[in-house]
């Protein structure tokens, strides 16, 4: 099963950001909801599209700017501060508010706004739309849990990654609920809300609920977010991965140039280096409107054989599923150590290859701060950093602080 989703607004590595899909509430027109008489039954599809869009913004964020210090992409931007988040040397007075925790701000806020609108609305119980919303709120919280070292909800206080990941396991359980209550029309969001409640888990460490959640999912199950390809909206709209590498703003990383189809490259561009690096690109989006992939039930397998090792030592759905995916990308079975440390580790370069350039790994790398980088397509912590003139070593920083913005601003912290 196959699912589509409508088209995300999203972020370029040179920093700027265009936050939309907020509703006028000044201006008349017959596409835009009235505050004064908003309906939450017939206004509801309005206002859960509108946040969804807002959530499209943050995962297309999150996955760009989380591939850069997962080294799922390597810099050519000019913009000082991406250098220092590719090198993972950034800290807490650096800009990086447009990155990551704005848009996330914004799609946690307006996804928790159109809750508050619709669950008063007649038939609640199964409404589509207030489902959409509470799963699009808890993949919100969730990418905040594993992007960010803390976390803030609309101006309140700081927020441990655990506490987000409380609520986005409450947002998710609340969309399963109240998709499963309104039938086979909800089964799309079921599915996608089962694979966000077990990465959730798995994240939080709750191995034997990550893998019941996860064994729900239909193996064949997709959904993905579309881009759109129109010339005028391109910059917004479009696959920002693509819109990058078309900039000639990134360039795959070397651990990533190893002739496997799920991480297709293209060395045959024109031109000369990026930040003095011969200009190979990933070739997984070929256009502005190629699909992102936010929940599968690949992803779904990968979650449940990685709780079991975690869980009970467990290596037999792990080694299964690792001999599977090496076959899909052209190797031969897997002959390590299968000692669950060494599985896991094999199980993690499986998954970053077949999640390359998804706004997953950074997430992984966080869960397994002890597995060996290298074998998971990333460059140790102290080795040489790729353009030796911005910064000569990469750092450890594998989380993203609150912003100043935040802080200076919210009394939760202080004084400005």
């Amino acid at each position: 099963m196959t699912i589509t989703l409508r088209s995300a607004r999203a972020l370029a590595l040179a920093g700027t950001v265009t936050l939309g899909a907020a509703c006028n509430m000044d201006v008349r027109n017959p596409t835009v909801i009235d505050a004064a008489t908003f309906n939450p039954n017939a206004d509801g599809a309005t206002l859960a599209l509108s946040s969804q869009t807002n959530f499209f913004i943050a995962y297309q964020s999150v996955a760009v700017f989380g591939g850069l210090i997962s080294e799922e992409l390597w810099s050519g931007a000019a913009r000082l501060q991406t250098n220092r988040l590719a090198a993972r040397v950034f800290a807490s007075t650096d800009d990086i508010n447009a990155d990551f925790f704005a848009p996330l701000s914004l799609a946690i806020a307006s996804n928790e706004n159109a809750i508050g609108a619709l669950q008063g609305g007649l038939g609640a119980a199964t409404d589509l739309n207030l489902a959409r919303a509470s799963m699009n709120l808890g993949f919100s919280l969730e990418l905040m849990a594993e992007t960010m070292c803390a976390g803030v909800i609309q101006g309140g206080p700081q927020l441990s990654d655990a506490q987000l990941l409380d609520s986005a396991i409450t947002r998710f359980t609340n969309a399963v609920t109240i998709a499963a209550a309104a039938g086979t029309s909800g089964a799309s969001i079921v599915n996608q809300s089962n694979v966000g409640l077990a990465r959730a888990y798995l994240q939080k460490g709750d191995y034997a609920k990550a893998g019941q959640t996860a064994a729900l999912v239909p193996a064949s199950f997709v959904a993905s977010v579309v881009t759109s390809a129109n010339v005028s909206t391109q910059g917004s709209l479009g696959n920002q991965f693509y819109l990058n590498t078309a900039a000639g703003q990134v360039v795959a990383p070397k651990l990533y140039r190893v002739q496997d189809p799920r991480m297709p490259i293209d060395s045959t561009r024109a031109g000369g280096t990026l930040n003095g690096l011969p200009y190979i690109v990933e070739a997984k989006y070929t256009g502005y409107g190629d699909p992102i992939r936010l929940a599968s039930g690949l992803e779904a397998q990968y979650i449940a054989a990685e709780a079991a090792i975690h869980g009970s030592n467990s290596t037999g759905a792990a080694l299964a599923l690792i001999d599977t995916r090496r076959a899909a990308g052209g190797q031969g079975a897997y002959a390590g150590a299968t000692d669950s440390s060494s599985v896991v580790t094999e199980l993690l370069n499986q998954r970053a290859r077949d999640f390359w350039l998804e706004g997953k790994k950074l997430g992984d790398l966080r869960r397994n701060p002890s597995t060996s980088r290298a074998s998971v397509l990333t460059d140790p912590d102290g080795s040489a950093f790729y353009v030796p003139s911005k910064t000569p070593k990469f750092g450890s920083n594998y989380c993203t602080p609150i912003p100043p913005q935040e802080t200076g601003a919210n009394p939760n912290f202080g004084s400005p």
